[in-house]
Protein backbone atom coordinates (compact mmCIF):
# COMPACT_ATOMS: atom_id res chain seq x y z
CA UNK A 1 0.00 0.00 0.00
CA UNK A 2 1.22 3.50 -0.77
CA UNK A 3 0.40 6.45 1.50
CA UNK A 4 1.40 10.09 1.84
CA UNK A 5 3.38 10.42 5.07
CA UNK A 6 3.12 13.08 7.77
CA UNK A 7 6.27 12.97 9.94
CA UNK A 8 5.42 14.34 13.40
CA UNK A 9 6.56 13.72 16.94
CA UNK A 10 2.95 12.77 17.61
CA UNK A 11 2.50 9.23 18.88
CA UNK A 12 -0.90 8.03 17.76
CA UNK A 13 -1.98 4.40 17.95
CA UNK A 14 -5.09 2.68 16.57
CA UNK A 15 -8.18 4.19 18.17
CA UNK A 16 -6.27 7.33 19.14
CA UNK A 17 -7.70 10.72 18.21
CA UNK A 18 -5.83 13.98 17.79
CA UNK A 19 -6.27 17.44 16.31
CA UNK A 20 -3.69 18.84 13.88
CA UNK A 21 -3.09 22.29 12.40
CA UNK A 22 -2.26 22.29 8.71
CA UNK A 23 -0.26 25.25 7.44
CA UNK A 24 2.30 24.01 4.91
CA UNK A 25 1.21 23.59 1.26
CA UNK A 26 2.61 20.04 1.12
CA UNK A 27 0.37 19.00 4.01
CA UNK A 28 -2.64 20.73 2.47
CA UNK A 29 -1.92 18.46 -0.49
CA UNK A 30 -1.65 15.47 1.88
CA UNK A 31 -5.13 16.27 3.27
CA UNK A 32 -6.57 16.47 -0.26
CA UNK A 33 -4.96 13.14 -1.23
CA UNK A 34 -6.09 11.45 1.99
CA UNK A 35 -9.68 12.61 1.54
CA UNK A 36 -9.78 11.72 -2.17
CA UNK A 37 -8.44 8.19 -1.72
CA UNK A 38 -10.29 7.34 1.47
CA UNK A 39 -7.13 5.55 2.66
CA UNK A 40 -5.98 8.40 4.89
CA UNK A 41 -2.30 9.04 5.43
CA UNK A 42 0.60 7.69 7.42
CA UNK A 43 1.58 9.34 10.68
CA UNK A 44 5.19 8.49 11.38
CA UNK A 45 7.72 9.76 13.86
CA UNK A 46 11.22 10.97 13.06
CA UNK A 47 14.38 9.94 14.86
CA UNK A 48 17.01 12.62 14.25
CA UNK A 49 16.62 13.26 10.50
CA UNK A 50 15.30 9.88 9.39
CA UNK A 51 11.79 8.43 9.45
CA UNK A 52 11.07 5.77 12.02
CA UNK A 53 10.27 2.26 10.85
CA UNK A 54 6.72 2.04 12.30
CA UNK A 55 3.76 4.39 11.91
CA UNK A 56 -0.02 4.54 12.11
CA UNK A 57 -2.44 4.94 9.24
CA UNK A 58 -4.80 7.76 10.16
CA UNK A 59 -8.05 8.94 8.65
CA UNK A 60 -9.48 12.44 8.79
CA UNK A 61 -12.75 12.44 10.72
CA UNK A 62 -13.42 16.19 10.83
CA UNK A 63 -12.00 19.51 9.72
CA UNK A 64 -12.52 23.17 10.57
CA UNK A 65 -11.20 26.64 9.84
CA UNK A 66 -9.24 27.73 12.93
CA UNK A 67 -9.41 31.23 14.41
CA UNK A 68 -6.03 32.05 12.85
CA UNK A 69 -7.34 31.07 9.40
CA UNK A 70 -5.46 27.77 9.23
CA UNK A 71 -7.01 24.40 8.53
CA UNK A 72 -7.62 22.20 11.55
CA UNK A 73 -8.22 18.48 11.11
CA UNK A 74 -9.24 15.75 13.53
CA UNK A 75 -7.60 12.42 12.83
CA UNK A 76 -8.13 8.91 14.15
CA UNK A 77 -5.52 6.15 14.15
CA UNK A 78 -6.74 3.09 12.25
CA UNK A 79 -3.89 0.57 12.09
CA UNK A 80 -0.14 0.31 12.50
CA UNK A 81 2.22 -0.17 9.59
CA UNK A 82 5.85 -0.80 8.70
CA UNK A 83 7.54 1.49 6.18
CA UNK A 84 9.23 -0.62 3.50
CA UNK A 85 10.41 2.29 1.36
CA UNK A 86 9.86 6.05 1.29
CA UNK A 87 10.64 9.01 -0.94
CA UNK A 88 10.12 12.75 -1.07
CA UNK A 89 8.51 14.63 -3.95
CA UNK A 90 9.51 18.07 -5.26
CA UNK A 91 7.15 19.94 -2.91
CA UNK A 92 8.63 18.12 0.10
CA UNK A 93 5.70 15.76 0.66
CA UNK A 94 6.87 12.29 1.60
CA UNK A 95 5.29 9.05 0.46
CA UNK A 96 5.81 5.54 1.69
CA UNK A 97 5.32 2.00 0.52
CA UNK A 98 3.94 0.36 3.65
CA UNK A 99 2.79 -2.99 4.98
CA UNK A 100 -0.16 -2.91 7.37
CA UNK A 101 0.19 -4.67 10.72
CA UNK A 102 -2.48 -6.49 12.68
CA UNK A 103 -4.03 -4.37 15.42
CA UNK A 104 -3.88 -5.52 19.01
CA UNK A 105 -6.93 -7.62 19.85
CA UNK A 106 -9.41 -5.94 22.24
CA UNK A 107 -9.10 -7.52 25.69
CA UNK A 108 -11.51 -7.26 28.61
CA UNK A 109 -9.99 -5.47 31.60
CA UNK A 110 -9.17 -7.97 34.35
CA UNK A 111 -9.67 -7.17 38.02
CA UNK A 112 -5.87 -7.07 38.52
CA UNK A 113 -5.59 -4.38 35.82
CA UNK A 114 -8.38 -2.10 37.04
CA UNK A 115 -5.90 0.28 38.66
CA UNK A 116 -4.41 1.09 35.27
CA UNK A 117 -7.84 1.66 33.74
CA UNK A 118 -9.02 3.73 36.72
CA UNK A 119 -5.86 5.86 36.62
CA UNK A 120 -6.51 6.69 32.97
CA UNK A 121 -10.13 7.52 33.78
CA UNK A 122 -8.96 9.87 36.56
CA UNK A 123 -6.49 11.50 34.18
CA UNK A 124 -9.26 12.04 31.62
CA UNK A 125 -11.42 13.66 34.34
CA UNK A 126 -8.56 15.93 35.37
CA UNK A 127 -7.73 16.97 31.79
CA UNK A 128 -11.01 17.36 29.89
CA UNK A 129 -9.19 18.92 26.92
CA UNK A 130 -7.82 15.44 26.22
CA UNK A 131 -10.88 13.44 27.17
CA UNK A 132 -13.05 15.61 24.90
CA UNK A 133 -11.45 13.72 21.98
CA UNK A 134 -13.03 10.50 23.28
CA UNK A 135 -16.81 10.82 23.63
CA UNK A 136 -17.02 7.02 23.99
CA UNK A 137 -13.95 5.95 25.99
CA UNK A 138 -13.53 2.20 26.42
CA UNK A 139 -12.01 1.78 29.88
CA UNK A 140 -13.17 -1.86 29.88
CA UNK A 141 -10.84 -2.71 26.96
CA UNK A 142 -7.29 -3.08 28.28
CA UNK A 143 -5.85 -2.77 24.77
CA UNK A 144 -7.56 0.61 24.33
CA UNK A 145 -6.40 1.70 27.81
CA UNK A 146 -2.78 0.67 27.14
CA UNK A 147 -2.72 2.49 23.81
CA UNK A 148 -4.05 5.73 25.34
CA UNK A 149 -1.47 5.52 28.15
CA UNK A 150 1.36 4.98 25.66
CA UNK A 151 0.22 8.03 23.70
CA UNK A 152 0.25 10.19 26.83
CA UNK A 153 3.46 9.07 28.54
CA UNK A 154 6.68 10.99 27.80
CA UNK A 155 8.58 8.06 26.29
CA UNK A 156 11.65 8.17 24.07
CA UNK A 157 11.07 7.63 20.35
CA UNK A 158 12.83 4.25 20.40
CA UNK A 159 10.57 3.09 23.27
CA UNK A 160 7.46 4.17 21.38
CA UNK A 161 8.67 2.36 18.27
CA UNK A 162 9.38 -0.79 20.30
CA UNK A 163 5.82 -0.86 21.69
CA UNK A 164 4.44 -0.34 18.16
CA UNK A 165 6.37 -3.39 16.98
CA UNK A 166 4.68 -5.68 19.53
CA UNK A 167 1.92 -8.02 18.36
CA UNK A 168 -0.29 -7.44 21.43
CA UNK A 169 -0.74 -5.19 24.47
CA UNK A 170 0.98 -7.45 27.05
CA UNK A 171 4.38 -5.69 27.05
CA UNK A 172 2.64 -2.33 27.42
CA UNK A 173 0.48 -3.67 30.25
CA UNK A 174 3.52 -4.98 32.12
CA UNK A 175 5.30 -1.64 31.63
CA UNK A 176 2.26 0.28 32.88
CA UNK A 177 1.97 -1.96 35.96
CA UNK A 178 5.59 -1.16 36.82
CA UNK A 179 4.97 2.59 36.54
CA UNK A 180 1.51 2.87 38.07
CA UNK A 181 1.90 0.25 40.80
CA UNK A 182 5.18 1.94 41.85
CA UNK A 183 3.39 5.31 41.98
CA UNK A 184 0.67 3.86 44.27
CA UNK A 185 3.36 2.39 46.55
CA UNK A 186 5.10 5.75 46.85
CA UNK A 187 1.82 7.52 47.61
CA UNK A 188 0.98 4.95 50.29
CA UNK A 189 4.29 5.46 52.12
Amino acid sequence: MQLPLFPLQLYLLPGGISKLRIFEPRYTRLVKLAMASGDGFGLCMKDEDSLCHFGTRAIITDFERLSDGLLGITVKGVEKFVINDHWQEDDGLRFGEITLMKNWTPTKTRFADRGISNSLKALFEEFPEHSDNYPLPDFDDMTWVCQRWLELLPLETNQKQWFMSRSDHRAALSFLHNIIDEQYKQEAE
